[in-house]
């Protein structure tokens, strides 16, 4: 294929990709009103949380289809790239790309429902309790939905951590050697982003930080198996050492 065409199939792909996340996103919309108020009843155990502006209840329903309706939508879209690039790869690298994406999809929807299930009521009831005598913690329902999508999508980004590591192994840009030699660093990154995502107390940072941490060793484990299939040698220099 030329290049024009090249970017006429992206084009086609892309269109593809778009229709079905919008019609993934309009069934979401006549399910939106059920999902909001199962994330508030969730988060703040009963209670209610305030629309403060007259646009706010639907602004905040559209933005829940739009998140819920496009979560939905990402394995498709990984098909569609799945179906872009794979006439360009080679038999053995199509058998790599597939387990590849489909591990991508699995620790983008683990990092979500742990954020949901676990890390947001926690530091939601923990930020709630530092209201004074004379301050009643009311919620609007905006700034709940923006905290948790933020904190749901970083748990997200952070939970490809495995996949990134395994791949630079595949790849010898890093040996596990390394990876297993310099856990300290990985466990101070860990922390410092978990602090980064989280608003940095305590709790809310080693409910975070200890997954990842579970994850980053289980990545040394994995990468020493992508390590010995290649057939490299323990001692093999890489990019990183």
């Amino acid at each position: 294929m030329s290049f024009l065409e090249h970017l006429d199939e992206l084009r086609r792909a892309i269109g593809r990709a778009g229709i079905v996340a919008i019609i993934l996103i309009a069934v979401a919309w006549f399910f939106s009103d059920r999902l909001l108020d199962a994330l508030i009843g969730h988060l703040l155990h009963g209670e209610r949380a305030l629309a403060l502006t007259p646009g706010e209840a639907f602004s905040t329903r559209m933005q829940v289809a739009l998140w819920s309706g496009g979560l939905v939508a990402v394995p498709y879209v990984l098909l569609e790239a799945w179906w872009f690039v794979a006439p360009g790869l080679k038999k053995t690298e199509r058998h790599f790309a597939i387990p590849w994406m489909m591990a991508s999809a699995l620790l983008l929807y683990s990092g979500v429902i742990f954020a949901l299930e676990l890390l947001l009521p926690a530091m939601v009831g923990m930020l709630r309790s530092f209201a004074t005598a004379q301050m009643e913690a009311r919620v609007s329902v905006s700034s709940l939905l923006d905290f948790s999508v933020k904190l749901a999508a970083g748990c997200g980004l952070l939970f490809q951590m495995p996949l990134v590591l395994c791949l630079a192994a595949w790849f010898g840009l890093v040996s596990p050697r390394i990876l297993a030699r310099r856990w300290r660093h990985a466990i101070f990154f860990i922390a410092l982003g978990a602090a980064v995502i989280t608003p940095g107390d305590g709790p809310s940072m080693l409910i975070l930080a200890a997954p990842l941490i579970v994850l980053y060793f289980l990545s040394v484990f994995l990468s020493w198996i992508l390590w010995r299939v290649r057939g490299r040698r323990a001692d093999e220099p890489t990019i990183w050492g």
